[in-house]
């Protein structure tokens, strides 16, 4: 895989092949992790996915479970979102895979939330997350990643709305 030139806006369809390639290769020399008989938790698999992604993103930084933001006076705080509209306070939150820069909230370029297809029957929480996290924190894309023995299953993305004025 060929590094991205990231002076170029960075296009959904190259997101898409970096990682169906990291899939790829990852279903290649770690089969094991994509069988229903083992059960791997996902977090593993992030991490591993992460590891592959990481290079292919240049500046970005690319970080599984990343539970931190920036706050408006540059500091890092705990990472949160309304995930229940009825609650007092917003959830803490620990994404599959971010692709971001840590120091700024300002280059927020990717989320992907992972689920294993033999686990996938409240995939539309992480619908809801994946919509959440653009709308509240910035990303500019969001990805849905549906993984099953060795194939992807479904790969669905979300784009940040764009404020438009009448």
């Amino acid at each position: 895989m060929t590094p991205l030139n990231l002076f170029r806006i960075v296009k959904q369809v190259d997101m898409e092949e970096i990682i169906v390639q990291a899939c790829n290769h990852l279903f290649e020399i770690q089969p094991n992790l994509f069988l229903e008989e083992f059960d791997i938790n996902e977090r593993t698999i992030s991490g591993e996915l992460s590891k592959l992604l990481a290079p292919e993103f240049g500046d970005y930084h690319v970080n599984c479970e990343y539970n931190r933001m920036t706050d408006e006076f540059g500091n890092q705080i705990p990472k949160r979102i309304h995930l229940n509209p009825n609650a007092e306070n917003p959830s803490l939150v620990y994404p599959d895979i971010i692709v971001h820069k840590q120091e700024n909230k300002n280059h927020n370029l990717l989320i992907i939330e992972i689920k294993m297809s033999w686990k996938n029957g409240r995939k539309e929480d992480d619908f809801v997350k994946l919509k959440r996290y653009m709308e509240e924190l910035g990303y500019e894309k969001g990805l849905y990643l549906e993984l099953g023995e060795n194939i992807i299953e479904e790969m669905k993305w979300f784009e940040k709305e764009k404020n438009t004025k009448a």
